[in-house]
């Protein structure tokens, strides 16, 4: 499966996620966005899941992968990123950079829908990143 886009990786998961409890997510892409690996890689409480950076990368490192696309629920079905959501993306936005395996997307998955925040053009990612949403946004 090829992901250039958040619509492909929420289809790869959709129906592996539980979502009566926070899971987070990471999908380990090759450098030609094929699908290498999905993998819940933390599972937490009805309204919070820790993770650590540290974990999301040895799965990228572990999976030789080019790039991660991470994704998590809210068992409320409210697809708004918390405070929390939107200062760990920006971390792992940074760690990606300085790991050479960026993280290209984020995913708040609902039962029946989600959001992205590069589609949504929330903030963790860069100026230049912001720009290019914006503009596929416009057409």
């Amino acid at each position: 499966m090829i992901i250039t886009s958040s619509h492909p990786a929420y289809l790869a998961i959709k129906d592996q996620i539980q979502y009566d409890v926070e899971e987070f997510w990471g999908l380990a892409l090759s450098s030609n966005k094929r699908l290498i690996k999905a993998r819940c890689l933390f599972r937490g409480t009805v309204d919070a899941c820790l993770i650590h950076p540290r974990d999301i990368f040895r799965f990228g490192c572990l999976t030789n992968a080019s790039s991660l696309i991470v994704a998590h629920n809210h068992p409320s079905d409210e697809l708004l990123p918390s405070h929390a959501d939107t200062v760990m993306t920006q971390r792992l936005v940074k760690a990606g950079k300085l790991m050479q395996i960026p993280i290209i997307d984020h995913l708040i998955l609902g039962q029946n829908n989600y959001k992205s925040f590069f589609d949504e053009c929330w903030k963790p990612f860069s100026k230049t990143e912001t720009k290019l949403c914006r503009m596929i946004k416009s057409g």
